[in-house]
């Protein structure tokens, strides 16, 4: 296993990709802590799905956008855990309106949650990895919204494209550490935050999107948590500063999507 005895911080862990990734690093060897902005029914079933293989699990309930739940959070981590490895930035907060529709209270929402917080997050992580002395891995949740606009997506594709900025500014402070950073870009997802798993017309959903995808298929939890894991292993000892899509082929083909 890759990433045997490594401690991983997971944010905005409790369900679709973000258990995705949980899960991905605990089969890799991982110890857990899962993060969430509360902790229901699917925050649990995250722990028993980890604790199943083996590793250690716990769960922070917090909001990332606090820059003192942050602190605290991670304080909370590392005293559990001895160490941070890694840590994912991942949570998702959007409301898709059209430009003159996006009221105040909603962009700041999204800017605090996905952006604010990924830098929040990172920077207490950060500091901790260089007390440790011996760098680490910090992963965030962009978007293929981050690299192409699509129509009501002005809030959420300006923090998608500003964590990518994010990810590669890190990258150049922290390399000398030892510290790597990059990004995910998921594209079409196949979860039920998009379409719900009992969609009724859910095959038109997969006819209308897959002209647009060379794969022919959507996305899964379980693709972005492979991806994860891998830039968060040996393998990718060399990598940083890199957005990396997991979306098909979306971005290669210049369509709309």
């Amino acid at each position: 296993m890759p990433l045997s005895g490594k401690k991983a911080f997971v944010t905005g862990g409790r369900r679709r990709i973000g258990r995705g990734i949980a899960l991905a690093l605990a089969e890799a060897g991982c110890d857990v802590g899962v993060n969430d902005i509360e902790k229901d029914a699917d925050g649990d079933e995250t722990l028993r799905l980890i604790r199943e293989m083996g590793r250690e699990a716990e769960f922070y309930e917090g909001d990332i956008s606090d820059s003192g739940a942050v602190q605290g959070m991670i304080d909370a981590f590392v005293a559990r855990f001895g160490r941070i490895d890694i840590l994912v930035n991942n949570p998702y907060w959007s409301q898709n309106k059209p430009f003159l529709e996006i009221d105040e209270a909603t962009w700041d929402r999204t800017m605090d949650v996905c952006l604010k917080g990924f830098f929040l997050c990172s920077q207490a992580s950060a500091k901790e990895m260089l007390k440790q002395g011996d760098g680490g891995s910090i992963v965030s949740t962009s978007s293929v919204h981050g690299r192409r606009a699509w129509p009501t997506d002005t809030a959420y594709g300006v923090v998608k494209a500003g964590v990518l900025r994010l990810t590669e500014s890190m990258a150049l402070d922290l390399g000398v550490h030892g510290i790597r950073c990059n990004a995910i870009l998921p594209g079409h997802m196949n979860t039920d935050h998009e379409f719900g798993t009992e969609a009724p017309n859910i095959g038109s959903v997969e006819e209308r999107l897959h002209p647009f995808i060379p794969l022919r298929r959507r996305g899964t939890p379980e693709d972005i948590g492979r991806a994860v894991a891998f830039l968060c292993s040996p393998a990718a000892g060399c990598i940083t500063g890199v957005s990396l899509p997991v979306d098909g082929g979306l971005l290669a083909t210049g369509s709309p999507g």
